[in-house]
This record gives structure tokens, sequence and C-alpha cells, in this order.
């Protein structure tokens, strides 16, 4: 999940709605293990809610937070094994955004929230799969194995429990990415 948490960056989104594609480069990532991290939903085992963690890689998992925005996340692992990456930021490459607020900022999709939100992900997309098979709505697109980027590497945030670990993922310098303490962050 760590390793996908990571490949991720850099990597396209595609968006297909009726009024045409959206991409989205993934700026910000943070990976949750199943039954050994404490802040996955996957922690006390499959439930209604996280039992689509528990299926295929490449399947969308999207939740409401709070009961107020969506977080979208990526199943990571095989079946049997919990895993997902949250999508927590990024940038608009080409296309529109769904619903643009005053919060936005240029092309900047910053925060799980704002992410799905102005790209129209909502719990209709959850199960789709994304990477495999006949095209969905959403797509990912794999970056260009050459390209070179910086990494940072810090703690999760948002968290009550298992927020030591060191499992989220930027790109180093990004404006997309959610405030981070310095003190938190390591460069690969």
């Amino acid at each position: 999940m760590d390793d996908v948490a990571r490949d991720l960056l850099g990597a396209t989104m595609a968006i297909y709605h009726e009024s045409g594609v959206t991409r989205v480069r993934i700026e910000e990532t943070e990976a949750y293990g199943g039954l050994d991290d404490p802040a996955s939903h996957a922690f006390r085992g499959p439930t209604p809610r996280s039992a689509i963690m528990f299926g295929r890689a490449g399947i969308l998992y999207v939740y409401r937070s709070y009961g107020i925005h969506w977080c979208a996340n990526v199943v990571t692992e095989g079946v049997g094994s919990a895993s997902a990456v949250l999508l927590r930021a990024g940038r608009l490459e080409t296309g529109s955004m769904t619903q643009p607020s005053a919060r936005t900022t240029l092309d900047l999709l910053r925060g799980p929230g704002v992410f799905t939100r102005e790209l129209g992900i909502t719990g209709d997309d959850n199960g789709v799969d994304c990477c495999e098979g006949v095209p969905a709505r959403i797509r990912f697109e794999c970056r260009d194995v050459a390209t070179s980027m910086s990494i940072d590497v810090s703690r999760r945030i948002g968290l009550t429990r298992g927020q030591d670990r060191l499992s989220r993922y930027t790109i180093a310098g990004s404006p997309a990415v959610s405030k981070r303490r310095a003190r938190d962050s390591t460069r690969t």
C-alpha cells in the first residue's frame, strides 16, 4: 500500500463527465493498512462499510467523512488483505471542476473533501474499477516512469489513532499539498 501511495504521486486521474474529461495530477496521498493499522476502516475486520477494502486492487472506495464530505481511496492489495490509499490532493491539468467554489485556489484541489467535491466524486463512485476492465467514469493514467520528482514522507494528518505512521506522501514543494509540519517530514 505504501508503494502504491508513492507510485500514485504524479499519476493522472481522468474523470469522464457529460461536458468532457477532467484530468488531475495526484500530488498527495496517504496509505492505510488493514488489521494492523488502527487508523484504517478495516482495522476491526470487514464491515458493510469497509468490506470493499478487502476486495481486489484497483477499486475505488468512496465514503462519507463525518457525514459532511466524500473521501476517495484506491484499494491496493489482493482479495482478503485490506488496504487503501486516500487521495488527499491534486492539481487540475485539463478540463474543469464540476463545482468550483471561492475556497478553491486556482487549479489546486487541496484536501480530500475538496478533491472529491470539485471533481464530482460521490458515493455513487464507490466500487468503480479505476484501473482495469471496462473503461469507467474514473480512470488512472500512469505517469511516465522517467519523470523525476522529490517526494516528502510524513505522518498522516487529521487522525486520532495511528498518527505516528509515516504513510503520507507528497510531491515536494507542491502548493496543492495540505498544510504540514516541517518537523514531521522527510524527503526521498
